[in-house]
C-alpha cells in the first residue's frame, strides 16, 4: 500500500528519533504497566494530574472571548470602511479570519502589554478590480485604509487599532478562479492550488515580485479541522472524557478548547513555549519558528499517526508523541529545508531557513530540544503540586506566590539542553 506524505514523514521521524518519548519517562512506563486499560475512568484518573496542569496552562493563554468579539467587530468596521471609500456593493467584499483566529489556536502574549495579532483576508469580487494589475489592486485597498493608519507589509496591510488589544494583519485577495487564464498562466507553477483545496484558493499580491501569488487560508483551516477529528485516542477513554465534560463543564466560547481537542491544544501550548524560549533568551526572536511552520508540522504529524493506525491511551501521550517526532519531520532536499504548504503545491513555509546560514533551523532544533526536556521534567513528577509548578515554569504561567518581573511571570534562568545528533537526508 502506498503511504500518504504525512504517514511517510511520520515513519521517517519514528525511525530517526533517539527513543519514543513515553518510553524514556519512568513514571509513564510504570503507569501504563499498572493500569487496566479497558477502564476509561481509570486511565483518566491516572493521567489527571498532568492533564489538569496542562489544561490550566491552555486556558491561561486563551484570548478572552470579549476580545475575540471585539476583533470580529473590527472586521465589520474595516469592511464597511472599504465599501464606503471604494463605492463597492456590499456583496463585492467579504472579510474572513485566517491563521490562528480561524483555526482556534490564537494565544495571548507572555508580555502583558503586547498586542495579539488577528489575521484577516479581504476577498474581493474580481469584477470590481483589474486582475492584470496586482499592485494597483493592493494600493487601492491601502489608500482606502489610510484613515485607519494602515502600513504596507509584504502581502498585507497592518492596521494598528491603537486603543484595542490587537492589531489586524489584513490581506487583500481575489478568488483564484476569477483570475483570467492569461494572468494565471504567468503565476509560478510552485504557486498552484492543490486540487482538493482548489475551491477556497485565493490570489494575493506579493509586493516584492509585484505579482499574484496563490494562498489558501480557508484550505489550511479545513485541513486542520479535518485532521483534528481523526481518532488517535482509544474510544473508551474519549467516551469517559466527554461524559465527564458534559456533566461538569458549561459550553465555552469558540477560542476555548479542552485537552481532548489534542491537536489544537498542542499547537497552542507549543507556540506558547516557543514564545517563552524567546523571552528567556534560549532562542532569538529574529529566528524563532513562525506559527505556520508549527501548525503545519503538528497537523502533518497528527494526520500521519492516524493514517498509520497509531493509538494512544490519553491526550497527554499524544502531546508527548508530537513533541518527540516534530523535529524529525523537516524535509531537506538538495540541501534546502522544506515545510510544504499542504494546500498550495510547491510553496515552502521554511523558505527563509535557506537564506540565513541555518540560524532559523538551529533555533528550531534548540526550541524542540528545550520543549522535550521541559515535558520530560513535567512527566517525571508525580506530586500534583510539583507537576503544576513545572508546567507553570515551562509555559510562563505566573504562580500564585512568586517573585516576578513587571509582566507577572516568574523569573527563571534557563539553558538549552545539549544538542542531539543530526540525521542525514531528512532533518
Amino acid at each position: 500500500m502506498t503511504l500518504t506524505k504525512s504517514a511517510a514523514l511520520v515513519q521517517h521521524a519514528e525511525r530517526n528519533r533517539p527513543v519514543r518519548f513515553a518510553e524514556s519517562v519512568a513514571s509513564l512506563t510504570a503507569l501504563r504497566k499498572g493500569l487496566a486499560m479497558d477502564s476509561g475512568a481509570e486511565v483518566l484518573l491516572a493521567y489527571s494530574p498532568w492533564a489538569r496542569a496542562l489544561n490550566e496552562a491552555n486556558l491561561h493563554i486563551t484570548v478572552r472571548p470579549e476580545e475575540i468579539a471585539e476583533a470580529a467587530d473590527a472586521y465589520n468596521e474595516v469592511a464597511k470602511h472599504l465599501v464606503e471609500k471604494l463605492h463597492w456593493p456590499d456583496q463585492a467584499i467579504k472579510i474572513l479570519p485566517q491563521g490562528s483566529a480561524s483555526t482556534q489556536t490564537l494565544i495571548r502574549s507572555p508580555n502583558a502589554n503586547e498586542k495579539f495579532d488577528i489575521d484577516a483576508v479581504c476577498r474581493v469580487d474580481i469584477s470590481r478590480v483589474a486582475a492584470r494589475d496586482p499592485m494597483g489592486f493592493f494600493q487601492t485597498i491601502g489608500e482606502a485604509l489610510e484613515e485607519l493608519e494602515a502600513t504596507a507589509k509584504k502581502r498585507c496591510w497592518n492596521i494598528p487599532f491603537i486603543k484595542r488589544p490587537f492589531y489586524l494583519e489584513f490581506t487583500p485577495s481575489v478568488p483564484l478562479d476569477t483570475v483570467p487564464p492569461q494572468t494565471l498562466d504567468v503565476m509560478a507553477p510552485r504557486y498552484r492550488a492543490a486540487p482538493e483545496y482548489r475551491s477556497t484558493a485565493l490570489a494575493v499580491v506579493d509586493c516584492p515580485t509585484e505579482k499574484w501569488k496563490t494562498s489558501n487560508p480557508e484550505g489550511i483551516t479545513k485541513w486542520l479541522d479535518d485532521t483534528a477529528k481523526l481518532p488517535l485516542i482509544r474510544q473508551v477513554v474519549m467516551e469517559a472524557a466527554f461524559t465527564k465534560a458534559a456533566a461538569d463543564i458549561a459550553p465555552v466560547p469558540g477560542q476555548e478548547v479542552e485537552i481532548t481537542d489534542t491537536l489544537r491544544v498542542a499547537i497552542r501550548l507549543f507556540k506558547r513555549h516557543r514564545d517563552i524560549c524567546v523571552r528567556r533568551g534560549i532562542i532569538e526572536a529574529e529566528f524563532k519558528p513562525i506559527s505556520i511552520i508549527i501548525v503545519t508540522l503538528l497537523t502533518t504529524c497528527y494526520r500521519g499517526l492516524a493514517e498509520l493506525g497509531r493509538s494512544f491511551e490519553h491526550p497527554v501521550e499524544v502531546l508527548t508523541e508530537l513533541a518527540s517526532l516534530m523535529p524529525h519531520l523537516i524535509l531537506k532536499l538538495n540541501g534546502d529545508y522544506r515545510v510544504d504548504n499542504p494546500t498550495v503545491e510547491g510553496e515552502n513555509f521554511a523558505e527563509r531557513w535557506n537564506q540565513d546560514d541555518g540560524e532559523r533551523y538551529e533555533a528550531f532544533v534548540t526550541w524542540c530540544e528545550t520543549l522535550a526536556a521541559d515535558l520530560k521534567l513535567i512527566l517525571e513528577s508525580t506530586d500534583h503540586q510539583q507537576i503544576s509548578k513545572r508546567v507553570r515554569e515551562a509555559f510562563g504561567i505566573p504562580p500564585a506566590r512568586a517573585e516576578s518581573d513587571d509582566t507577572g511571570l516568574s523569573v527563571i534562568s534557563r539553558r538549552p539542553p545539549p544538542a542531539v545528533a543530526r540525521t542525514p537526508g531528512l532533518a
